[in-house]
């Protein structure tokens, strides 16, 4: 569409029937015409394909069967995708119905970044990013719009991290392109994924240290330390809560 801006938005799903129509919604319910829409599910094994049948008709692309992970489910959906690519998991939300009309304007730039809230309350307010590329390159994927021509020069996500594959993926994108930022809350994520429970806490960190070395040129000493501290902090945390 003229002046329009394609806008691809990618949910990946694996058993999430709790949260997934929420996202659907939040998705088909935009005011924004432009948009393809595109749901990557693992093979799930509850009645999350039920809901996707529910609203295929809304859908432009969607499959559901057996993947290696976040990566790889990430990936399938770039490669169906053609336009400015936002990964929007299920349980993530946009904020209001009029966002993306609000937003397409600025879809000028490579690489287009808002601001997102989690579920309980904690805003990332990315804006504060543009200085540091260490800080760049940890833009939440909730709030990033990246177009496909970025993933063309690049590559796509790495099947080598399992958690952290879209702090890898910022930091070769910064490398080449410099994000625009926007003041302006895009999402409301659920912040209770996998990368914040306590089961994956180690490999959080050490995914984490193991790409400020490649990228920024850290050490790789806290190897020894770093993941173990978080992992109890993490466990004393939530041993206090209960």
């Amino acid at each position: 569409m003229k002046n329009k801006p394609l806008i691809s938005i990618v949910t990946v799903v694996y058993n999430g029937e709790e949260f997934l129509e929420d996202t659907i919604k939040s998705v088909i319910e935009q005011s924004y015409e432009n948009i393809e829409y595109i749901i990557i599910d693992g093979g799930s094994t509850d009645g999350t394909v039920d809901i996707i049948k529910k609203y295929e008709d809304k859908i432009d692309y969607w499959v559901s069967e057996p993947d290696s992970g976040i990566s790889d489910a990430f990936n399938k959906g770039v490669q169906q995708s053609n336009g400015y690519i936002l990964m929007l998991n299920a349980g993530d939300i946009f904020i209001h119905n009029n966002i993306l009309e609000d937003i397409s304007k600025y879809l000028i730039e490579k690489i287009v970044v808002c601001e997102v809230l989690s579920v309980s309350g904690h805003k990332i307010g990315t804006t504060s990013y543009v200085n540091n590329r260490q800080k760049l390159a940890r833009i939440p994927h909730q709030g990033a719009f990246v177009h496909k021509s970025v993933y063309n020069d690049i590559g796509n996500y790495s099947l080598g991290f399992k958690i952290r594959m879209d702090y890898d993926f910022f930091a070769r994108a910064t490398l080449k392109y410099q994000p625009y930022f926007i003041s302006e809350v895009l999402v409301k994520f659920d912040n209770s994924g996998i990368s914040s429970s306590l089961k994956h806490r180690l490999k959080f960190e050490i995914e984490g240290i193991i790409i400020e070395y490649l990228y920024f040129g850290k050490s790789l000493f806290p190897l020894i330390y770093r993941p173990w501290v978080m992992f109890f902090g993490s466990y004393i945390k939530n041993l206090l809560k209960g």
